[in-house]
Order: structure tokens, then sequence, then C-alpha cells
């Protein structure tokens, strides 16, 4: 057997190496510890109260922009692309790239005090964006329709086909 040096016990070198295997033990216990009670970060289903999306709009269903319309209570802005096939009769086309152009050509139809709906092809962003813009222009009273135009006829909206509506020329 090897002696050891003078004043050294025997496995006196091994204690350092046991007291670091002892910790590193014990820090993975608590890690995978506090790991597993942990609370889950983001729910597998989400709660829409919580991921509720603000616009800086209200929001209308169908059915509320139905009986709006009906009422004569708001105008029908219509903020898609292009020169959609299907409206709601007496909708000015205001789109979000062509806003100023559009704008241009019913402002004299419109007052910064009319109450607007305004809806597009389901995509609340594209309608708030252009609700925004008509915000900086001094119009107040703007809502937001919820869904698309297929809701807005399911709701027993009627829709206006082809030509004829106000700002689709």
């Amino acid at each position: 057997m090897a002696e050891s040096a003078p004043g050294i016990q025997p496995f006196a070198r091994a204690r350092p190496l046991r007291e670091a295997s002892l910790l590193l033990a014990l820090s993975l216990a608590a890690a995978g510890l506090s790991w597993a009670v942990r609370t889950p970060r983001l729910p597998l289903r989400a709660d829409l109260a919580a991921y509720e999306l603000d616009l800086g709009f209200p929001i209308v269903s169908a059915a509320e922009a139905v009986a709006l319309f009906l009422d004569n209570a708001c105008v029908p802005v219509d903020a898609r692309a292009g020169a959609p096939a299907r409206r709601i009769p007496g909708s000015f086309a205001l789109g979000q790239e062509t806003f100023d152009d559009d704008l241009r050509e019913v402002f004299d139809f419109l007052s910064p005090a009319d109450p607007l709906l305004i809806y597009g092809d389901g995509n609340l962003l594209v309608a708030a964006a252009v609700a925004g813009r008509l915000r900086e222009r001094g119009f107040t009273d703007i809502r937001l329709l919820q869904g698309s135009l297929d809701g807005w006829e399911q709701a027993g909206g009627e829709l206006q086909t082809g030509d004829g509506g106000a700002g689709h020329d």
C-alpha cells in the first residue's frame, strides 16, 4: 500500500469530491422539484377573456349591427381592398391602402359626427386601422363589425351585389 503524506488521512482527498457530488445532487433535486410544481405558463386552451384584443373601438355583433343599420343609426363603411362583389347597401369604400383617395371621394357625404360602422373581411385589425385613420381626421362615433359579411347575412342583414353601391364605382 502506498504511504500517504504525513498529516493527511487516507480518503481525505475524496471528501471534497463527495461533498461536491452531494451538492450537485441536491441542486438537481431542488431544480426538478421546482419544475414539477411550477404553474403552467401558457394554457393549452386560450381563454378569450384573458386574450381579448383591445382595438380601441367598440366591437358590435352582426345582430347589433343589423339593428343599427335598420334604425338608420349608422353609416356602413367598407374597409376591404378592391371592389368586392358583395357589400352592405349604401356603404362607402374606405380601403386601408387607398384611404386618402377614397376619403376625398366621399368627404362631401360624411360628417365627423356621423356614426360609422366599419366592416371588412373578418380581420378586425384592418377595420381598426381604417377606424384609427378616421379618428385622426375627427370622426368620433366609430364601431367595428365583428366577423364578416357572412355573419351580417346570417343575422338578417341585406347584401348588395354588383354595381350601385356608394363609393364602390
